[in-house]
């Protein structure tokens, strides 16, 4: 198989003034500045919140929102840069387990390899009686296109500026925006074709089988 080409373009505008907080006898508090970020299309909590350094849910909540809502592009974020947020970088491990991405645990046909002559991103499910895909972590679908080599395929984003890939997939039961809960069904496999499944930590590939294993720390 080829190498899966998926580019994932973040842009962003930042206006920044100030918002006084109400005065307390002693001591004086000192001004608080706010950013106003405007959404541009292709935005998620995630991705918005892993650029601020803060958690997707405080984001949201500061802004009246869960990340269970789709954002809207032009919509304008408040983000306060001096807030006690629990930033992501400080998170190493996710709030919940990865999910196997198919109903049964289907063999590996073809493991992950960085090796410079034989390169493979992913790994290659065997075709089982797994025929359902299911999500690995809850997240939001960003991509949703098909390629030859990789059929129908499906890209998640999640927490900590980590993507899933689901390829070889015969029909997708999920759309572009849509906010996905683990274990939330994404398509039906190719009825000749197992599961091509791929995890990236931003721009780097992830081994899928030992993320299955171990978890992702």
């Amino acid at each position: 198989m080829g190498k899966l080409g998926c580019t994932f373009t973040f842009c962003f505008v930042l206006l920044s003034f100030p918002l006084f907080a109400k005065q307390k006898a002693k001591p004086t508090p000192k001004p608080t500045e706010i950013s106003v970020y405007r959404v541009m299309k292709g935005d998620s909590w995630y991705g918005i919140a892993r650029k601020r350094k803060v958690t997707p849910e405080s984001l949201a909540k500061l802004n009246g929102r869960t990340i269970g809502e789709n954002l809207y592009e032009n919509e304008k974020l408040r983000i306060p840069k001096d807030m006690d947020f629990k930033s992501n970088s400080s998170e190493t491990k996710l709030k919940e387990p990865v999910s196997f991405p198919l109903v049964q645990k289907e063999r590996i046909q073809k493991k992950y390899s960085e090796l410079t002559y034989d390169p493979h991103k992913g790994i290659q499910f065997q075709r089982g009686n797994s025929s359902l895909v299911l999500a690995s972590l809850s997240g939001k679908v960003v991509h949703v296109d098909y390629m030859d080599g990789y059929e129908n395929f499906v890209i998640l984003e999640h927490e900590n500026g980590l993507y899933s890939v689901y390829g070889n997939l015969e029909r997708i039961q999920v759309t572009e925006g849509q906010i996905v809960k683990v274990k939330d069904r994404l398509g039906i496999l190719h009825k000749d074709k197992g599961l091509y499944y791929q995890i990236n930590q931003n721009k780097n590939t992830l081994n899928p089988e030992l993320v299955l294993q171990r978890g992702y720390e």
